[in-house]
C-alpha cells in the first residue's frame, strides 16, 4: 500500500489512469480518477494522494511547463480538469512510444513537445466510450471482462474463456477480434507485458516474480513475448529504466 507523492512541481501534471483508481487531490479538490480518465494538475499547487493504492492502479504521466500551456495546454490546465479518455487505445501508444523513444535515447525536445501536444488533444476529444461500448457485442465485452479478471492465470487461453462463456472458441476469436482489433492472445499479451512495465518500473521483484506475477507460467516465453512486443529484454528494459521510487 501506497500514495501518490505528496510535492509541489513547477510545472503541470497531466496524469491517465490505465487501472484501478487514483485517490489524488490538489491542495482543497480531490480526484478519485479510475480506468481511462484523466486529471489535469497545476503547477505550483501542492498536489498529494487522498488515500492507499491497491496493487491494481496503474497510470501513465508527464509533466509539461508553460511553452506548452497555449492552445490545447492552457484548456486544460485553466479549464475542465478531469474528464473521460475517448481513445485509451490511442493514448496508451502515444504514452508508450515517448517511453520508448526516452529510453533508446533518441527523445529530442521537438519530439517530446510533439508527444504532449497530441496526448492534449485527445484528452480533448469528446468522450465516445458508451458510443463503442453500445456497439461492441455482448459476448466480447464479456470476453474482455473475464481477461481482466482473470488475467495472471497462467491457464488463461482462448478456448478456457470460450469454456467459461459457453460458446464455441473459434466463435469467441472472431467476435473479439472484429470488436477490438486484436486476437485474445494478442489483448492478454498485451495486458500482462503492461503489467509487467509497471512491476519493472516500480519494484525490484526478480524475473521469475514479475513473470509470475503477471501470469506467466515460463520465463522463457516471458522474455520472448516481452521483446516482442516491447522491442527489449527485460534485462535491457531495466537498465534503461531506473527504478522509481
Amino acid at each position: 500500500m501506497r500514495r501518490h507523492a505528496d510535492r509541489v512541481l513547477p510545472v503541470h501534471e497531466l496524469i491517465v489512469v490505465q487501472a484501478g483508481v487514483l485517490p489524488i487531490a490538489e491542495e482543497d479538490r480531490r480526484f478519485e480518477v479510475r480506468r481511462d480518465e484523466w486529471v489535469a494538475l497545476r503547477a505550483g499547487r501542492r498536489h498529494f494522494g487522498d488515500g492507499d493504492l491497491d496493487g491494481e492502479t496503474w497510470f501513465y504521466w508527464v509533466c509539461f511547463g508553460e511553452a506548452l500551456t497555449d492552445g490545447q495546454g492552457a484548456a486544460i490546465v485553466s479549464g475542465r480538469r478531469t474528464g473521460t479518455v475517448s481513445r485509451p487505445g490511442r493514448v496508451r501508444a502515444h504514452f508508450e512510444h515517448l517511453l520508448e523513444d526516452q529510453h533508446r535515447g533518441i527523445l529530442s525536445t521537438v519530439v517530446a513537445r510533439s508527444y504532449v501536444q497530441l496526448l492534449l488533444a485527445e484528452i480533448r476529444l469528446p468522450a465516445t466510450t458508451d458510443t463503442v461500448n453500445d456497439a461492441v457485442p455482448a459476448l466480447a465485452k464479456r470476453a474482455s471482462a473475464f481477461v481482466r479478471e482473470h488475467l495472471i492465470d497462467p491457464d488463461l487461453s482462448t478456448t478456457c474463456i470460450a469454456s467459461a462463456l459457453a460458446c464455441s472458441p473459434d466463435y469467441l476469436g472472431r467476435t473479439f477480434r472484429g470488436s477490438f482489433d486484436e486476437t485474445l492472445t494478442e489483448h492478454i499479451h498485451r495486458l500482462r507485458i503492461e503489467r509487467a512495465l509497471t512491476l519493472f518500473r516500480s519494484t525490484g521483484l526478480p524475473l521469475d516474480r514479475v513473470a509470475a506475477a503477471v501470469g506467466f507460467g515460463d520465463v522463457r516465453y516471458f522474455r520472448r513475448i516481452f521483446k516482442r512486443r516491447v522491442g527489449l529484454t527485460p534485462g535491457q528494459f531495466r537498465r534503461l529504466r531506473p527504478l522509481e521510487s
